[in-house]
């Protein structure tokens, strides 16, 4: 009775103990518990997009898209081909690519509708942001939540030489309950913006990732802790009672243990070691007991099991004497001799052999054993069969190996990728004390082979050209495939430009040779551009950049050839970075100026017409025309927008003349075919003044035979209907066919300025200039001729039929304020040879 009451006392104070001390511990380590899961679901969403930030920098960094963003490349189909080339993450649903005025250049939609969830202005402040934050401590980004499912909408500037050139937006899928899985104390995990109202919410736990404008919010349920708590109060009392009710039964045993006698004692004990060598017995793992020397004196039956040793057959035996073989590892059986001399506990992974000299791998695991008063008299050894464990983790192993060696080579020619180029160029700028090298290599009329033998011919060609890649460079050079027909070589250290010459000049030369797939000769060419930091031109960094440029100039003057990346060069693409620079902020600025030259009737001279000249009024380099800077916009895609601005003022000047008297019958302008289709010329056209004058379009005769489509067509007709006479420009030039300019049906006829000028010396020249009148006679066509140098020229032009003329005979193209003063004074003239005659 009385040890009945000492154990419902000692239940009792038990139960306060853990009520009143145990629990709050218990609850804060619950809500410490769900803090952690805050910290680790905000860690795990930043390191995932820190992933997906890291391989859209990565692509960032390449050169290609620098010169897209600079104009020097309008290869919009080249960011889809890079993601579409790329093993991208499944949770990427789009990328576009915007300049640095946030005009987007290009797109690679793989859900193209989630993009639609974020709005115009969200976009436009992120392109902002990214615009003047280049290196944020946390990165701006947009989320939007949809279910269990978030969106989100990163920004990866494109840098050149520090400045911020293009953006990379790329939008991602993300599955909440994936990253963030719900438990029994946390209801659920959102991804908020920091001004968002969760966070106002007391009981969420907020945390702001590390590198994003982000936090993760976990909204615990505090129910369930309740519940726990319960939960672990009576777990505690059960486990409490079982232990106190089995201690006060042993003293109750040890009580009557004492009046019985050691007999009874002595036949507990023998019970109680039973039962612990039963559990031995039973146990799944190997048990083996060794003396100090390490001889074996007692294992379980698992140890056989586990070496197929019989425990009569190797008693008294060393274990490594039966177990180990000539492939156990030294270094681990002289471990287990130390710590065994030393009586320390120790664990290893060890090679085993089993009876039969079957190998197998065991998690060992010994530890001294020692008497009541400390004396060591043996060891026991616990081990466990791990081999396949190993053979998984192995393999584990060797496919990481396998993934890297695929993300860093092509998988068709087997040569590194673009991401080892960049692996390697970033550890060779580690080192810039020897000079580096590129050869950038550039297959010629390789889509022809794939256009007229198909893709499997142009992959046969492909492993051709890496296989003679590989035979001519050395193992110190690297050989990368970077796109579809283009490799990249960076040559060891310490090659010059000369070097780099030389072997493209022997890689050349096998290329050229005829290949031979399907019985089928297969011959393609290769343009090759070499760049060098021994040369003095270039930093590494540029390297890329300088042998792109050299096998430009390789393309451009004909091909199959190599070209050093010159002195010459250098300064040319100097010049024109520059220019496009300015050329940028020339459109922003508006400072292209419209130039007019009068058009003069044949007989009477008076002024009918003038033609609209663009010139460009740069603050730093002066006024430059349209054959200087044309191609660099063109490049950049700014010739629409020149457009625009030269007949916007153009209009505009021309009507400021009317105040003074001057009429301007005609203003002509020259016009590209996409101007002709572009819906807002046409508007446009409909608002100008219907009492100004006549507006015609000057349309080159290379379009009669680049484009007789039926949006042309279309855009033709809407233009005539609105008042807009059309012209054939530089007719004679050498494209026209009798047929395209039937189907245009111009108003006018405007011979090329080639055919003018020798007329005055040449007889054919003269007779094929007739002649051309007269088919425009034929046809009732104006004839205009442009390129009138001298006034013997106006007579014979007159005599034969030209209508009107324009030159420098005449005027040469001039601002708007000189051509009042101009207009003004050669009416007076005409006046005064009137009331002469």
């Amino acid at each position: 009775m009385l040890t009945l009451l000492i154990l419902t006392l000692t239940l009792i104070s038990s139960a306060l103990a853990i009520r009143y001390v145990a629990m709050p511990f218990f609850k804060e380590y619950q809500y410490s518990a769900i803090k952690a899961q805050a910290d680790e679901s905000a860690a795990h969403l930043n390191s995932v997009l820190s992933h997906h930030q890291i391989l859209i920098s990565v692509i960032a960094q390449d050169p290609n898209l620098v010169n897209i963003a600079l104009g020097f490349d309008d290869n919009t189909s080249y960011v889809p081909d890079v993601f579409s080339a790329l093993r991208m993450p499944e949770s990427l649903s789009w990328v576009t690519f915007y300049d640095a005025f946030n005009e987007p250049l290009a797109h690679h939609n793989k859900r193209p509708e989630e993009r639609r969830i974020f709005g115009q202005q969200e976009i436009d402040d992120l392109l902002q942001a990214s615009q003047t934050e280049t290196d944020p401590a946390r990165l701006p980004v947009l989320i939007q939540s949809r279910g269990d499912q978030a969106f989100v909408v990163l920004a990866t500037p494109v840098l050149h030489q520090g400045f911020v050139e293009g953006i990379l937006l790329s939008g991602y899928r993300l599955d909440t309950l994936e990253i963030f899985p719900a438990n029994d104390i946390v209801k659920r995990t959102y991804l908020v913006r920091p001004l968002s109202g969760l966070l106002q919410r007391g009981t969420a736990e907020v945390r702001a990732l590390a590198d994003f404008r982000l936090s993760v919010a976990l909204l615990p349920d505090p129910l369930a802790v309740q519940a726990a708590g319960h939960a672990v109060l009576a777990n505690s009392m059960t486990a409490i009672a079982i232990v106190l009710i089995g201690a006060f039964g042993l003293f109750a045993l040890a009580g009557k243990a004492v009046i019985v006698g050691p007999h009874r004692a002595l036949e507990a004990k023998q019970a109680e070691l039973s039962e612990l060598a039963a559990i031995a017995e039973r146990a799944s793992d190997s048990i083996s007991i060794t003396d100090l020397d390490g001889r074996l004196i007692w294992a379980n039956p698992s140890f056989e099991k586990l070496t197929g040793h019989l425990v009569e057959d190797v008693q008294n035996m060393k274990p490594a004497e039966f177990l180990q073989g000539p492939d156990t590892d030294k270094e681990t059986q002289a471990a287990i001799r130390r710590a065994q001399s030393a009586c320390q506990a120790i664990q290893v992974e060890i090679l085993n052999y089993r009876y039969g000299k079957i190998p197998y791998w065991i998690n060992l695991s010994i530890s001294p054993l020692k008497t009541d008063t400390g004396h060591h008299y043996g060891f026991m050894a616990i081990s466990n069969d791990i081999t396949e464990a190993r053979e998984q983790r192995e393999a584990i192993v060797t496919a990481n190996k396998e993934i890297e060696h695929q993300a860093l080579h092509d998988p068709l020619t087997g040569l590194p990728n673009r991401r080892a180029l960049d692996q390697a160029l970033k550890q060779r700028a580690e080192h810039l004390d020897q000079p580096a090298t590129v050869v950038r290599i550039d297959l010629d009329h390789f889509k022809y082979v794939n256009d007229t033998m198909g893709h499997e011919a142009g992959d046969f060609i492909l492993c051709e050209v890496a296989n003679i890649l590989r035979e001519e460079t050395k193992s110190a050079d690297l050989t990368a495939r970077v796109g579809g027909d283009e490799f990249v070589l960076l040559l060891a250290p310490g090659s010059t430009s000369q070097d780099g010459e030389q072997l493209a000049n022997r890689m050349l030369k096998r290329i050229k040779l005829p290949k031979y797939f399907e019985n089928k000769s297969v011959r393609v060419g290769a343009s090759f551009g070499v760049a060098s930091t021994f040369d003095g031109l270039l930093e590494f960094d540029q390297l890329i950049i300088g042998a792109d440029a050299a096998l430009y100039e390789a393309k451009v003057t004909g091909r199959n050839r190599t070209h050093l990346y010159s002195p010459e060069l250098h300064r040319a693409v100097q010049a024109r970075r520059t220019l496009a620079r300015e050329l940028r902020r020339a459109v922003a600025r508006s400072e292209f100026e419209p130039y007019f030259q009068p058009q003069f009737d044949a007989r009477t001279h008076e002024v009918v017409g003038v033609e609209t000249l663009a010139r460009w009024h740069s603050p730093q380099l002066g006024i430059l025309m349209p054959a200087e800077f044309l191609p660099v916009a063109e490049q950049l895609s700014l010739v629409e927008d020149i457009d625009n601005l030269i007949f916007a003022k153009a209009l505009e000047q021309i009507d400021s003349l009317r105040p003074l008297g001057i009429e301007i019958p005609k203003l002509s302008v020259n016009v590209t075919v996409e101007r002709i289709r572009n819906d807002q010329v046409y508007e446009q056209i409909c608002r100008h003044r219907h009492d100004g004058p006549r507006i015609v379009f000057e349309v080159l005769e290379s379009v009669l035979v680049e484009e007789q489509s039926e949006m042309f067509h279309f855009g033709l007709d809407r233009l005539r209907e609105a008042g807009v006479l059309v012209e054939i420009d530089d007719f004679g030039s050498g494209h026209a066919s009798v047929v395209g300019l039937m189907q245009l049906r111009p108003d006018a006829m405007k011979i090329d300025q080639q055919l003018i000028r020798p007329i005055t010396v040449d007889p054919l020249a003269h007779g094929i200039l007739k002649h051309i009148i007269g088919m425009a006679e034929l046809m009732d066509l104006q004839i205009i001729a442009e390129g009138v140098e001298t006034m013997e020229h106006a007579r014979i032009l007159r005599d034969i039929g030209c209508h009107t003329l324009q030159g420098y005979a005449f005027c040469k193209p001039i601002p708007v304020d000189e051509l009042r003063e101009f207009i003004l004074q050669h009416e007076a003239r005409l006046s005064i040879r009137a009331l002469s005659s």
